[in-house]
């Protein structure tokens, strides 16, 4: 019903998510994110839009954005349906081609 990996830093910051393509195959499959706001991943995380992004280190920001989405299944399904509608606006394989072509010009 919701993505969560509530990824987090680690080795003083020399460890840390990439870009965080699991959050946004979530969010191409309609569900809401909740991640970790380390690294890459808040780039792969809307705030408030397609999920929320907390202190993965925080046992109780972690939990209280779980129970948040899990309790209030109007939001969740408002936050799935905005991270369906972002990927397919501008995550899909035909967008990033063209920018990607662009850069070899």
């Amino acid at each position: 019903d919701i993505f969560a990996m509530p990824s987090r830093s680690r080795l003083a910051g020399l460890e840390v998510e990439g870009l965080g393509i699991v959050y946004l195959e979530a969010s191409a499959c309609g569900l809401p994110v909740l991640g970790g706001n380390s690294g890459g991943a808040p780039d792969a995380v809307l705030q408030g839009q397609t999920g929320f992004s907390v202190d993965g280190t925080s046992i109780s920001e972690v939990a209280s954005g779980v129970i948040n989405l899990l309790s209030d299944s109007n939001l969740a399904e408002h936050l799935g349906a905005n991270g369906r509608r972002w990927i397919v606006d501008e995550w899909r394989w035909e967008i990033w081609s063209t920018k990607f072509i662009s850069l070899f010009r």
